[in-house]
């Protein structure tokens, strides 16, 4: 199911940054969007899957569910024994440092964490985990995230060297 969801997911989001970049004026509406996908061969459960994930991540922002008050600025995380599984220490490794550096907020990550919970009993790798990343951040309602930024840490080289 983890990578059913996240293939549809990847597949959707490439075709829509393709679409928009070739035609502004066009909006793809929900029906054209799902026929699409299911003509390129995802079954309309694992499609259902994907957006009813997708509009998980909107209550998130909305703030219908609000996860915990944030005023502790300088609290640690600990991930319970089932997150611990599903997030590898690369994984939350990177968590770590997108909040360090100030392009995660705790609230976000625990949007995060939650959405990669959802996603099946199966261990999450960490290009999957940027993907969820990229989505949450993509769709928050907080500060302006260049998109181009937001691709670069999907699409990062982790075995470059810094220089």
């Amino acid at each position: 199911m983890t990578h059913n969801i996240l293939d549809v997911l990847t597949y959707m989001f490439d075709y829509l940054f393709e679409e928009a970049e070739q035609n502004n004026a066009h909006e793809i509406n929900d029906t054209e969007l799902k026929e699409h996908l299911s003509d390129v061969g995802f079954d309309v459960a694992g499609i259902d899957k994907a957006l009813s994930w997708l509009e998980n991540i909107a209550t998130l922002q909305d703030g219908k569910i609000k996860p915990f008050n944030t005023i502790y600025q300088s609290s640690m995380r600990i991930y319970t024994p089932a997150e611990q599984q599903k997030l590898g220490a690369k994984s939350r490794g990177f968590l770590l440092f997108m909040e360090n550096i100030g392009q995660l907020d705790a609230n976000q990550r625990e949007m995060i964490i939650e959405q990669v919970m959802t996603l099946g009993d199966t261990k999450i790798e960490l290009d999957d985990l940027k993907w969820v990343v990229m989505m949450v951040l993509g769709n928050s309602t907080g500060g302006e995230i260049s998109a181009q930024w937001l691709e670069s840490i999907v699409f990062l080289d982790e075995n470059r060297t810094l220089q």
